[in-house]
């Protein structure tokens, strides 16, 4: 398919993008709307299977965070201090970046 700026883009990459973006404005909505963040099971593992591959959950283990934690702070919702941001780089997990 074509996205609207005329990529060529897989329909499985670009409803990929879709599940990403649903799911981490809804953390935004979330804090707009001072209520607890969340977002479904299924969608928290697509973006982070994305971000971390397959072996995310023994990422996620190492880094001692959970889910939601890794996705506010992998997506700059939450601060990453200097120390976990070592961690991250040693583990080899990239930040998201949609710009």
């Amino acid at each position: 398919m074509r996205t609207r700026h005329g990529d060529p883009m897989l329909l499985s990459e670009f409803l990929l993008t879709r599940v990403v973006e649903v799911a981490v404005h809804g953390l935004d909505l979330a804090d707009a709307l001072r209520r607890e963040p969340w977002t479904t099971p299924r969608a928290a593992d697509v973006v982070q299977d994305l971000l971390l591959g397959q072996n995310s959950a023994a990422a996620l283990e190492k880094l001692g965070w959970s889910r939601l934690h890794f996705l506010r702070k992998a997506t700059g919702r939450d601060p990453i201090t200097r120390e976990e941001a070592a961690e991250v780089d040693r583990l080899g997990i990239r930040r998201l970046t949609l710009g």
